[in-house]
């Protein structure tokens, strides 16, 4: 096994933490190319496996997941937080013209 027989791999988990700090920071184009990105390289990685390589990977792409996990987790707090926020602006709008008349 060489050491750049899990780069890919290593790469895409890199890329998932990437990812991870992007959502928290609100950045959602860059996690939308990233990921394409990511998926790319994974697929590139998985298909190079060798027999030797597949405990190691398994490592990898277990923590590339729990990541994945977060990721999902806060972009669907993100999505509810604009959901709200979206509503109350529309109710505001609403009370407005209703008091305007």
């Amino acid at each position: 096994m060489h050491a750049t027989d899990n780069e890919p791999l290593a790469e895409g988990l890199e890329m998932t933490r990437r990812m991870l700090d992007l959502v928290k920071a609100g950045e959602w184009e860059q996690v939308a190319e990233l990921a394409r990105q990511r998926q790319l390289l994974l697929q590139q990685g998985l298909a190079a496996t060798e027999s030797v390589m597949v405990q190691q990977q398994i490592g990898i792409l277990q923590e590339i997941q729990q990541l994945d996990k977060q990721i999902e987790s806060l972009s669907r707090q993100g999505r509810d937080e604009v959901e709200s926020r979206l509503r109350q602006i529309r109710q505001g709008r609403k009370a407005g013209k209703a008091y305007k008349g």
